[in-house]
């Protein structure tokens, strides 16, 4: 193995794998310069990290290349880590040259499009992703609009507070692609519900049959909750029949298109044999990567309506791409009109909260994070306020910091309820939101802490893994129990005597599902848990807990995520300078779609 890999391998830079993986790129071209496979095994890693490609001027001109590490040009070759770079012009030339490199669209491990290096398959899946946005975008829905004047009548009264819900349905209701982006608490699934009772009005006054509708998202936690919450805002003021009408359940994507384990980066629905709709929705779509994108507008019938829900401020996808937020960047932070780019007439963006004031408390703060004040946002924090607070660092496992009083106060309630049911319920009020899974203020040290300080009280009895009031986090599907990945339940004691039981919510929230110990899925105690699967959950009351380092997880887009989880009072516990590098730091990941976008 070539000593540049080996070196950014004991650096950090490069995973285990990539040794693997260059020596298969050997085989296949065994002239290959050593620098062009450094460079594909950090494409490779770059995915990994969340890119979809790896940017090559971004790379000349940091000392870090995308996902982090010290690679750069100048430098001593003998320093670990560090490795001399040309120019960009004459990188690209002689990566141009490599038989590893796609030429004309030739069959190759890599693509190279500008200064942005890929691999084949993600190249590919941008590619589709960008066709097949244009090609929706560019044709609307025929639309018959004395018709369609007089269904928007029937469902929007004729007020100035309305006006703008109103102008926004009857958009996107022309179009084939529709994007609805906005913070927490802007009637992203309100305008949704309208929009579907748009459809079934209109279809029911031209005398057509009701269109076939799919309601989608990533998760099934995140399915569950739009099942919860189209069900909540379909019988405030809508006409009984069109009740009737609305679709009832959400699903997995994955579920919707048929994921196939023996087959797992293929499904049954594609573009050959397309879902059988006319009309999808998906929520969270800010946490869909790339793949899943792409496999997901290939198997949705170009005839039909797509529309996307999401904040585009959020935490992008685990996986690779930022799709939601790369979409509406490349309409709304351009600048574009209507007449310049047909996408812009398909997206939406919610900006008023009905949730938070914008001049204090969370609401106050959000805007300054997003705004990239870090100033503002350590005011707001250390000023304090009835919805925001900032605790000092937890130190040591401390049973006497403030945080410890905020568990008892959170987890209580729920520990103490008199069934099952109530303890969800109480359970769904507070939660420990963490940046990384391990380490001294990650999930796994938190939900430690949280036992020992609930343990102190009385409240449970953590001596074995199985004890009641234990919360639990499913981290597999299981589609056979309707467990899904994201899903939060409660060890508790069994009405028929037979011991403790896993218990979840029933599909509405109404009653609970009970399953034995032994038929769990994978599964993580749940006091606290990552921002990252936080996403698509609300609570009325929030501790986020800093790392206490210069995380590379820190920045914008995490503590964003992690405040507006909250409802009405979100406590951040660590240092000023902690909030300063988040707030300071964006996720900025490396792609070529709002390029191609606005081309």
């Amino acid at each position: 193995m070539i000593r540049e890999i080996e070196q950014l391998i004991a650096s950090g830079m490069l995973d285990q794998f990539d040794r693997y993986f260059v020596r298969t790129l050997q085989r296949l071209a065994p002239s290959a310069p050593h620098r062009t496979l450094v460079l594909a095994a950090l494409t490779r890693k770059s995915v990994a990290n969340g890119h979809v490609c790896l940017d090559l001027k971004r790379l000349l001109e940091s000392s870090l290349p995308p996902g982090g590490g010290g690679l750069g040009r100048g430098g001593n070759n003998d320093e670990p880590g560090r490795l001399q770079f040309p120019s960009l012009a004459e990188l690209v030339v002689e990566l141009q040259e490599s038989p590893l490199v796609s030429r004309d669209g030739s069959l190759a491990p890599l693509v190279l499009e500008g200064d942005r290096l890929y691999l084949q398959r993600y190249w590919l899946y941008e590619e589709e992703l960008v066709q097949e946005i244009r090609v929706r975008a560019a044709n609307p829905v025929p639309v018959q609009e004395d018709l369609l004047a007089t269904c928007l009548v029937q469902l929007f009264p004729a007020t100035e507070q309305d006006a703008p819900q109103r102008e926004a349905c009857s958009g996107i209701f022309r179009q084939r692609l529709g994007l609805i982006t906005g913070g927490p608490g802007t009637g992203k699934t309100t305008l949704v519900t309208k929009y579907l009772a748009l459809l079934l009005l209109y279809a029911q006054a031209s005398g057509e049959p009701p269109p076939r509708i799919l309601l989608l998202a990533p998760t099934g936690k995140a399915a569950a909750r739009l099942t919860e919450s189209l069900q909540q805002k379909k019988g405030e003021g809508m006409l009984p029949e069109l009740s009737a009408a609305m679709p009832g359940k959400a699903s997995t994507i994955h579920r919707a298109l048929g994921y196939r384990p023996e087959t797992p980066t293929t499904f049954r629905y594609n573009r050959e044999n397309p879902l059988p709709c006319e009309v999808v929705v998906v929520d969270e779509a800010s946490m869909i990567d790339v793949a899943l994108m792409a496999k997901l507008f290939a198997a949705v019938p170009p005839t039909a309506r797509l529309v996307l829900l999401g904040d585009k401020d959020q935490l992008a996808s685990v996986e690779a791409g930022s799709i939601l937020g790369d979409i509406c960047a490349a309409v709304l932070d351009d600048g574009f009109g209507i007449g310049d780019n047909p996408l812009a007439r398909c997206v939406v963006r919610l900006t008023e909260s009905f949730r938070y004031s914008s001049q204090e408390g969370i609401g106050a703060l959000a805007r300054a994070i997003h705004a990239g004040k870090p100033d503002e946002v350590v005011s707001l924090a250390q000023k304090g306020s009835a919805e925001v607070s900032l605790l000092p660092p937890l130190l040591q496992g401390d049973p006497t910091h403030p945080l410890a009083e905020m568990i008892l106060a959170g987890y209580r309630p729920f520990l103490e309820a008199k069934d099952p049911l109530a303890a969800l319920e109480l359970f769904e009020q507070f939660r420990i939101l963490c940046a990384h899974r391990s380490g001294p203020m990650g999930v796994s040290s938190l939900n430690r802490y949280a036992e020992k300080v609930l343990a102190l009280q009385g409240l449970i009895d953590p001596n074995t893994p199985w004890y009641r009031g234990r919360p639990v986090l499913i981290q597999a599907n299981s589609y056979p129990l309707r467990l899904f990945n994201g899903e939060t339940g409660i060890l508790w004691d069994a009405e028929d005597g037979e011991g403790l039981k896993a218990f979840f919510f029933s599909e509405g929230r109404e009653g609970v599902r009970s399953y034995s110990l032994r038929q769990v899925p994978a599964h993580e105690t749940a006091f606290a848990m990552t921002i990252h699967k936080s996403q698509g959950s609300e609570f009325e009351r929030v501790a986020l807990v800093l790392p206490g380092e210069d995380s590379a997880l820190l920045s914008r887009e995490l503590l964003y995520t992690g405040i507006s989880r909250a409802r009405r009072q979100v406590a951040l516990v660590g240092r000023p300078q902690e909030i300063e590098v988040a707030v300071g730091r964006r996720v900025e990941r490396a792609s070529g779609l709002g390029e191609k976008l606005t081309a």
